[in-house]
């Protein structure tokens, strides 16, 4: 994968079929109905900490919660998801032919060991008016993700970095490589689009 920029979008370009399955599930997976319900709730969370009294001011706090924010933040996600399907949905499909000879890609794939006869990659274009939704769809998708699989400040993750990945299981090393990459847009988002 690497990231385009222009005054107008930005580009999640040459991504292999692994990272786009991840891109192209991402507003599925941020809704939650994948997940456990105790997990979902990460998502809009009680304002209160679990061992708070209640009280008449604490009960009141709930019910305007549950009545007036909740539903607003229920939609507001959702809308960040709808966006970020609809700009899935224009995706193009790519195959090396469709760089031009002088694209660094053909060179660094070269490099990479990659040979010419490469499976189809994607190229998603993002109006910069989307980031926002992109940001919070990747945002739910990791909170969702940790509350989980626990991966946020999992060993393993640092294991992976300093060792050796085979010391972590396959379906585990696959769920953090997803996780990792959700935080790598994120960041590049953060780096590139989001910082006034």
């Amino acid at each position: 994968m690497r990231f385009l920029l222009s005054e107008d979008y930005w580009a999640l370009d040459s991504l292999f079929p692994g990272e786009w399955e991840w891109i192209r599930i991402l507003p599925r997976l941020a809704s939650g109905e994948d997940f456990l319900p105790g997990s979902r709730e990460r998502l809009l969370p009680s304002p209160l900490a679990p061992d708070v009294m209640a009280d008449e001011s604490t009960l009141s706090q709930m019910e305007d919660w549950d009545e007036l924010i909740r539903p607003e933040l229920a939609e507001t996600f959702a809308e960040a998801r709808e966006i970020v399907e609809e700009d899935l949905e224009r995706s193009e499909e790519l195959t090396i032919e469709a760089y031009s000879e002088d694209d660094p890609i053909r060179e660094e794939l070269a490099e990479a060991g990659f040979p010419g006869d490469l499976p189809e990659m994607r190229r998603i274009v993002v109006a910069h008016e989307h980031t926002e939704a992109w940001y919070s769809t990747l945002n739910q998708a990791r909170l969702l993700m940790n509350e989980e699989y626990d991966l946020a400040n999992a060993e393993e993750r640092q294991l992976i970095r300093a060792m050796d990945p085979s010391l972590v299981g396959e379906d585990r090393l696959l769920l953090i490589a997803q996780y990792e990459l959700y935080s790598v847009i994120q960041s590049i988002l953060v780096e590139n689009l989001m910082q006034d």
